[in-house]
């Protein structure tokens, strides 16, 4: 059965646990790093880094694998673009599954770096966050987005000093906090979870490395001030194309990065998914969800056989 997995961010890019989702006996699975970051190149590329392309790219990975259909599954940023392609070549989509689902609207975009919002659920991760930088006005929160990327790409071509000593243990907080790019996906992530102190994020960005961090904080800051090259509310409005794709919705509760609003939105603009809410979960896929995906899964690959 051909799915392909589209990570989140954007700027994620994909990790082996993504693929243990996918048993290789029911599923082909592509496991797609999208543009600039994880084993694309080149990295941290903007240039042409769209919506649009993406969803052209993954056409392009359908043909050259000769799919005539497949599964496509996204969590977060991934169910954005899940969605977006879906709409635009509901003839290539056999199923849908998308986790932790964000729409790209204004309202969502607020909701991470304006009170009332995240900031009011994790105002210490907030506050660390903007220590350095002038806090956000909702209505003019696209030229925050595209203040941080320009910032963000002056780091990238200092040669990232604060990021190559994430992993060194005589590197403070406070120092490793001096880089935009860090305090970006440290707030992300402080955020994600029910419970991550910021030693524990530390201890998983400095696993992941400083190209991670990098590609995850610039490209979503990219995509963010230009609103995901969406129209406003398209994921809504065009929803009716996705009327004959059989289509799993799962959704956490407490998830404070997306919240469940824009799934059970989605859910009532395809009345023919199936919704399940997860009681106790953040945004973080964790062991809570594993089971709701894989049942989905296993429901899409009986629809679509």
């Amino acid at each position: 059965m051909p799915i392909v997995f589209l990570h989140g961010g954007p700027g994620s890019g994909c990790t082996p646990s993504h693929r243990r989702y996918f048993d290789p006996d029911v599923f082909d699975v592509v496991l797609f790093d999208q543009r600039g970051c994880g084993r694309s190149r080149p990295l941290f590329a903007l240039d042409g880094n769209t919506t649009q392309n993406q969803i052209a790219d993954l056409e392009s990975l359908r043909k050259l694998f000769g799919f005539k259909k497949w599964i496509v599954m996204g969590p977060s940023w991934g169910s954005t673009l899940t969605l977006a392609y879906a709409q635009a070549h509901p003839e290539s989509v056999s199923g849908i599954l998308v986790e932790g689902v964000f729409l790209a609207t204004e309202s969502e975009f607020a909701w991470w770096h304006t009170e009332p919002g995240a900031p009011s659920l994790f105002p210490d991760a907030f506050e660390v966050f903007m220590a350095q930088e002038e806090r956000p006005e909702r209505a003019k929160i696209s030229a925050f987005f595209q203040s941080a990327c320009n910032a963000m790409t002056a780091e990238i071509e200092s040669g990232m000093p604060v990021l190559a000593r994430m992993s060194d243990t005589n590197a403070s907080l406070d120092e490793l906090r001096t880089s935009l790019l860090y305090r970006w996906t440290e707030y992300e992530d402080r955020i994600s979870w029910l419970d991550a102190s910021p030693q524990h994020v530390r201890e998983s960005l400095a696993s992941r490395g400083a190209d991670f961090v990098a590609c995850h904080s610039l490209i979503e800051a990219h995509y963010f001030a230009n609103g995901c090259f969406l129209e406003p509310g398209q994921l809504i409005r065009d929803a009716h194309r996705l009327g004959e794709i059989p289509m799993e919705i799962v959704q956490s509760r407490y998830d404070v990065v997306c919240p469940p609003d824009a799934g059970y939105r989605l859910k009532q603009a395809c009345p023919h998914a199936r919704l399940t809410m997860i009681t106790r979960n953040g945004h973080a896929m964790t062991e809570a969800v594993y089971p709701a995906v894989l049942e989905a899964l296993a429901r899409l690959a009986s629809s679509a056989s």
